[in-house]
């Protein structure tokens, strides 16, 4: 019981270390502490591939204002970071309506907000293609298609659907899943 607490102090102290920068693609919702938050909590994943690239698709909803180049911002601040365990991330732009036809390697999915419109379309790709998804929308929990749900708003909020992360054959650390919110 001790130990899950020193560890649960260590978790909460590295997220909650995570810079402030200004907000990327803001129109977006989402921040460069978001992107880092979900990356680091990807670390957990005890089913991440083993190489050493880890490929990001943004999904973004052609029809919300500015989402292609809201995603086109969050693929640059992705692939100039570094990702879960020293990975590299290599990250690409997906429309929401183009989701079906995506092609190549995909290990992660971060959804912009506005992509749980079509949680069905989410859901169905991510189960057949055993894709983990990722967004700081906390609409995408309601809509059964985010398999973790990051944001940063003054702390670090994660939520996991061990439900949905089942589906996908995702299996993340005993200790962070006792450490997040579950769904």
């Amino acid at each position: 019981m001790r130990l899950l607490l020193h560890f649960r102090a260590i978790l909460c102290t590295a997220l909650l270390a995570l810079p402030v920068h200004r907000a990327a693609a803001a129109e977006a919702g989402v921040g460069i502490s978001d992107l880092q938050a979900a990356m680091r909590a990807l670390g957990f994943l005890d089913s991440l591939p083993h190489d050493g690239t880890l490929f990001v698709g943004v999904v973004y909803g052609a029809s919300v204002q500015d989402g292609k180049a809201a995603a086109t911002e969050i693929v640059g601040e992705l692939n100039s970071m570094e990702g879960p365990n020293s990975k590299v991330l290599h990250a690409e732009a997906i429309p929401l309506e183009g989701l079906s036809l995506a092609q190549g390697r995909l290990d992660v999915l971060f959804l912009l907000p506005g992509s749980s419109s079509t949680a069905s379309t989410v859901g169905d790709f991510i189960r057949r293609r055993h894709i983990i998804s990722i967004s700081n929308d906390p609409a995408c929990l309601g809509a059964g298609c985010c398999v973790l749900m990051v944001r940063t708003t003054g702390t670090v909020e994660i939520v996991l659907d061990t439900a949905l992360a089942d589906s996908v054959g995702a299996r993340f650390s005993t200790v962070f899943a006792m450490m997040v919110k579950r769904k």
